[in-house]
C-alpha cells in the first residue's frame, strides 16, 4: 500500500486521548460538551442524521439531561494514518446501552471513520461518522428513541 503512512507515537497518543474523551463525556452525561471537541466546520454523520457543530451543541444540550440512559462505548483496532496534514482513522467499537435487550449484549458494534485536524496545537475532530457494522437496528432504534423525545436529530 503506498499511501499507508502510519503516524508517530505522540500522534497517536494524542488522538487517542481525544478519541477517549469524546467517549467518556458520551458516557457520562456530559454530551453537551461534545462539540467543543470538533474543528469549526467539523461534521458528525451516522443514524442521528449529519450534524454541523450547532446542530451537536443542541443535541448534545438534550442528551444530556437524559440521565435514565445508560451507556458505555469500547474501543481497539485503532487505525491512525496521515493524509497530508490531518489524519484519518478508523476505530472499532462495541456500545452497550441499558435500553437494549438483553444489557449484556452490545446495543451496536460497528466502526468511527474519523478525520483530525491539529488546531491551535490540538488535535481535534474534523469528520466523525458512525458506521454500525452488527446492530444496526438497534442503533436505529435507539436514535429513533432519541428523536421521539428530542425532536429531529438537528
Amino acid at each position: 500500500m503506498s499511501d499507508y503512512r502510519p503516524v508517530d507515537a505522540t500522534t497517536r497518543v494524542e488522538i487517542e486521548q481525544l478519541i477517549a474523551e469524546m467517549l467518556y463525556r458520551l458516557d457520562h452525561n456530559r454530551a453537551d460538551t461534545t462539540w467543543e471537541l470538533y474543528t469549526e466546520d467539523g461534521v458528525s454523520a451516522g443514524p442521528l442524521g449529519d450534524m454541523d457543530r450547532e446542530a451537536m451543541k443542541a443535541w448534545g444540550t438534550r442528551r444530556a439531561k437524559q440521565t435514565d440512559i445508560v451507556s458505555r462505548h469500547f474501543i481497539g483496532g485503532i487505525r491512525l494514518v496521515w493524509d497530508g496534514e490531518e489524519v484519518d482513522g478508523t476505530v472499532q467499537y462495541l456500545t452497550f446501552r441499558d435500553t437494549n435487550e438483553p444489557q449484556t449484549q452490545p446495543a451496536s458494534v460497528g466502526e468511527f471513520r474519523e478525520r483530525y485536524r491539529r488546531v491551535d496545537g490540538q488535535w481535534r475532530f474534523a469528520r466523525r461518522e458512525i458506521v454500525p457494522v452488527f446492530g444496526g437496528k438497534a442503533a436505529a432504534a435507539h436514535a429513533a428513541r432519541l428523536a421521539g423525545r428530542e425532536g429531529p436529530a438537528q
